[in-house]
């Protein structure tokens, strides 16, 4: 499958994700919806287990930086879903999904990863689109 295939299941995944968590939020606390998601986290890595059957290849670095990705993306949701219960979905979707520009911007800081003009000019259009979009 090449790669716009997987952004775009990504994509609508994370909008059903988005608006499922809005009417959780409607209803629930923040920690409890996470710990709700917890569950199917879990079920969907057994599944890749069993389909893949990944060999068990781990490297030092790559382990750290996925339990980092993991607490990272924790605490983000927690924050992410107690913002939900406060402010109208399309604020805070709108403002959290910059969160490419600060991925971009320690890539280029830390990774030494050059931008193109071109993605500079987006990352400006994408802050500007949030201003407008988050009330």
């Amino acid at each position: 499958m090449e790669w716009w295939a997987y952004a775009l299941l990504s994509l609508g995944f994370w909008g059903l994700w988005g608006f499922f968590s809005k009417v959780a939020a409607n209803y629930l606390p923040g920690w409890i919806i996470f710990l709700a998601e917890i569950p199917a986290y879990l079920l969907i890595a057994l599944v890749i287990w069993w389909l893949w059957q990944p060999s068990l290849f781990w490297h030092r670095l790559g382990v750290a930086a996925a339990l980092a990705a993991g607490v990272s993306g924790g605490l983000g949701l927690i924050f992410f879903l107690q913002a939900l219960a406060a402010k109208q979905t399309a604020a805070v979707v709108a403002l959290t999904s910059l969160y490419p520009v600060l991925t971009a911007l320690l890539s280029v800081a830390i990774l030494q990863e050059v931008l193109s003009w071109q993605k500079w000019l987006g990352i400006i259009l994408a802050v500007a689109a949030v201003c407008l979009l988050a009330d």
